[in-house]
């Protein structure tokens, strides 16, 4: 018996800055969560890439291959938007009018992780 495969495309990371780290809200959620991307294709107004981590679940190579994810960014929210993102000591000097994005090198992933 015979069992067929799925392949999967495989995308090229873009050269600069590859690493993605927001907070997003989305539709199931009632609060911004947050996300780890590995960027495939960034446009003014899109981030596209390959979702390691969403919340608390955080995903294997393997399984984030194959949720590929667009976000918008202009509803990427700013630190001032939901109080509870500053509470944290890492978070709370940043400035409220700054986008939760965060750009690294792809370094960050196999020093930091997801």
């Amino acid at each position: 018996m015979e069992t067929k495969t799925k392949k999967q495309k495989v995308y090229d990371l873009v050269s600069n800055k590859p690493v993605a780290r927001l907070y997003y809200q989305g539709k199931h959620h009632t609060h911004p969560i947050r996300r780890t991307l590995l960027v495939i294709e960034e446009t003014p107004t899109h981030l596209t890439g390959y979702e390691f981590r969403c919340g608390n679940e955080v995903r294997t190579r393997s399984e984030a291959v194959s949720k590929v994810r667009t976000y918008r960014k202009d509803r990427i929210p700013k630190w001032g938007d939901y109080a509870r993102l500053t509470k944290s000591s890492k978070n709370f000097m940043k400035d409220p009018e700054d986008s939760t994005l965060e750009r690294f090198p792809i370094t960050v992933m196999f020093t930091e992780g997801a």
